[in-house]
């Protein structure tokens, strides 16, 4: 399962690389909004999960999600942030985490997804 990580703290990218990579997955981090646009762009359905934060410089998480459903992408999107979100921002998303959290909330967050076929990416969960 390859997993794009966008959050403008690094050392939030970097909690998150030592996280999910020993669990096998295969991880990209992008530092903002548009910097997450722009890979996902670049190579449409090569990711099967993105995990951003909302607040951040040039797009914000939620702008990035509402840029994302438009193309229809089957990208399972998981948000995570300090701040709450509204209800109608949190119905676009397949995941929310509230900052801080674990690795175990992390992992257990994406243990929902192993079960659903990722049609785009050829294989099946891990």
């Amino acid at each position: 399962m390859k997993i794009l990580v966008c959050d403008d703290e690094p050392e939030v990218n970097l909690f998150l690389l030592m996280v999910l990579e020993p669990e096998g997955y295969e991880v990209e981090t992008a530092f903002d909004g548009q910097d997450a646009l722009e890979k996902i762009l670049a190579t449409p359905n090569s990711f099967d999960v993105l995990i951003t934060d909302n607040r951040m410089p040039r797009l914000t998480g939620v702008e990035l999600i509402h840029e994302l459903r438009a193309l229809n992408l089957s990208l399972k999107i998981i948000m995570m942030t300090g701040f709450e979100l509204e209800n109608e921002e949190k119905r676009n998303l397949d995941g929310f985490l509230m900052k801080p959290f674990g690795a175990s909330a992390l992992l257990d967050c994406l243990n929902e997804f192993r079960c659903l076929p990722f049609s785009h990416s050829g294989h099946g969960p891990l």
